[in-house]
């Protein structure tokens, strides 16, 4: 059985947790401030401790900072005051497991309890959980390390770059190396969620709920129950449904359309956007509500171009197994390379060269047209982008590959945003994807 500290100084509140930790077979004991709870804690047999920000003696971030180093294993949510929250976002990059908005609903602070406890029974994260994250620049050291730190809390997680990056790369990780690794990790593309079937993808239906539905049909957060739910281009999700998104983040309930019962979910929110969140919520596009509420732990990728000395490792990450070592010459070019694609436009052309190589050593004759040493500086025509930008164009392209590097021109002009890429190139939306698809560019 596990047992429970509980620290506030309102005993009102105190009662109320242990009252509800009672009727669900937790063990538990209250403390009325840090000092106390320490004692406590000395005492030992505690396996998580629940306590409030703002206390009289010791408050919860001091205690906090001393669970950590004294016990750095053993999880604590902390319950705040909504007006608290970018100090709490500040508590859990210092190792706060989970935090908690007062008045929290009864199955708000059961569903918080039992992902924490799962991260305590949780073994150790290891290196090899990582492996996927190729590089040894400061950077790709920095988010090997985020997500390390993101692993061991249970907050909402936004992971932010352009596209390319690897952002469902890193959020599978953080699921990886997490206390709810054992549980499901669930994918899904916002850009794809047609306006009238948002509630079912999200929430489920039951049969006869409308024309179509022949089938119950659990959705997306009731099969991420117990695991990861990750939100590709959440930019792209419509305000309203937004709103919905975080009543589930507040209070853990889902109801699937056509039916009168709830379903207490247990989900991690993990989020990605390749645009400027701040510029998203003066645009209207996302609620600032649900920002700082996905953002209880935020991870910033670096552009490939930042990073050019990972280049290698990321060539021979990407080459088939026993491949022999690529030239010099082949990795200087690919390192010279702008890369507006990122790291997946590098997977692509590596993957491509080592095809056309056939088991030979990757060498400069054996790169796509447009990747040769001082291809985008000596030999390229400037084109005017229609936004004011400019698209570089080598001598002898193909016309093809000349339609890719416009598109992901586009993309980068308009930070990644799919409309507004597809609108500066006049064609429509169901164009572009079909032609990111072609080109082995989609999704991020």
């Amino acid at each position: 059985m596990s047992r429970i500290l509980i620290v506030d100084d309102e005993r009102s509140a105190r009662e109320y947790l242990r009252v509800l930790l009672d009727q669900e077979g937790y063990a538990n004991a209250t403390a009325a401030n840090g000092v106390q709870a320490i004692v406590e804690l000395e005492a030992g047999g505690f396996d998580l401790v629940v306590t409030d920000l703002h206390m009289p003696e010791m408050g919860g971030a001091d205690l906090l900072a001393h669970v950590r180093q004294r016990w750095p294993s053993l999880p604590v949510i902390v319950l705040t005051a909504a007006s608290d929250i970018a100090e709490i976002v500040d508590l859990v990059r210092q190792g706060a497991t989970n935090y908690l908005v007062k008045p929290a609903a009864p199955n708000t602070v059961l569903t918080a309890i039992e992902r924490a406890l799962a991260t305590r029974r949780a073994p150790p994260a290891e290196d090899e959980k990582l492996q996927d994250i190729v590089g040894a620049s400061k950077a790709i050291v920095e988010v090997r390390h985020r997500v390390m730190l993101a692993a061991r809390s249970d907050v909402p997680v936004l992971i932010t770059g352009e596209t390319g990056t690897g952002k469902e790369l890193v959020a599978r990780a953080i699921h990886r190396c997490s206390g709810l690794a054992a549980g499901p990790f669930v994918a899904h593309n916002c850009a794809v969620s047609p306006r009238d079937l948002f509630e079912s993808q999200f929430f489920g239906h039951k049969k006869g709920a409308f024309t179509g539905a022949d089938s119950d049909h659990s959705g997306l957060l009731r099969d991420a129950h117990g695991g990861v739910l990750f939100l590709d281009e959440l930019e792209t999700l419509d305000p309203m449904f937004q709103a919905k998104l975080l009543r589930v983040l507040d209070d853990g309930e889902v109801r699937p359309v056509g039916s009168s019962r709830t379903h207490r979910v247990s989900v991690r929110f993990i989020a990605a956007t390749n645009r400027d969140a701040r510029a998203m919520i003066e645009d209207g596009e996302l609620r600032e509500d649900l920002y700082y509420r996905l953002r209880g732990f935020e991870i910033r990728l670096p552009r490939l171009r930042d990073r050019a000395q990972d280049v290698p490792l990321l060539v021979r990450h990407f080459l088939p197994a026993g491949a022999p070592e690529p030239t010099d010459e082949a990795l200087d070019a690919l390192q010279q390379a702008p890369w507006p694609g990122n790291v997946r436009e590098l997977m692509n052309v590596v993957r491509s060269a080592s095809a056309v190589a056939g088991g030979d050593a990757l060498a400069l004759e054996h790169l796509p047209p447009g990747y040769e040493p001082g291809a985008s500086v000596e030999d390229d025509r400037d084109v005017d982008g229609a936004d004011g930008g400019a698209l570089r164009i080598a001598e002898g392209l193909s016309l093809k590959e000349i339609e890719r590097r416009a598109i992901l021109h586009a993309l980068d002009q308009c930070d990644g945003n799919r409309s507004r890429a597809a609108r500066l190139l006049q064609i429509d939306r169901s164009t572009l994807r079909r032609k990111l698809q072609e080109f082995g560019i989609e999704g991020k």
